[in-house]
């Protein structure tokens, strides 16, 4: 599907995975909310796995660009699932979070 900045595909039944392009501007972060919460809806979209495999560090700004994604995903029934975090990002996001994540993380996408 095309959204500027990331990949979004459909990869079963009601999952989708997102992978961030270099190109991702996160400063819009509502319009690419929107975006991508309205694709994964219109797939009929139960899990949307986000992959951050090319995040070697989460600083406050990345942070919140994922929980604003995470909770409006929740406002659709839709579980957002970050995958393959490395062990410097999951280092350096412990380090600012005053709560529990609205996304939950797995090492992958499950067979």
């Amino acid at each position: 599907m095309s959204i500027a900045g990331v990949h979004l595909t459909r990869i079963g039944k009601g999952n989708f995975l997102l992978e961030p392009l270099r190109s991702m501007n996160i400063r819009d972060q509502d319009a690419l909310v929107r975006e991508v919460v309205m694709h994964v809806q219109q797939g009929q979209g139960v899990r949307l796995y986000y992959d951050l495999d090319g995040m070697p560090v989460i600083d406050p700004v990345y942070y919140g660009w994922l929980d604003k994604l995470a909770r409006t995903c929740q406002t659709v029934n839709v579980k957002m699932i970050c995958i393959n975090m490395q062990p410097t990002a999951a280092f350096t996001l412990s380090k600012f979070l005053a709560r529990k994540p609205a996304f939950e993380t797995a090492l992958g996408v499950p067979d």
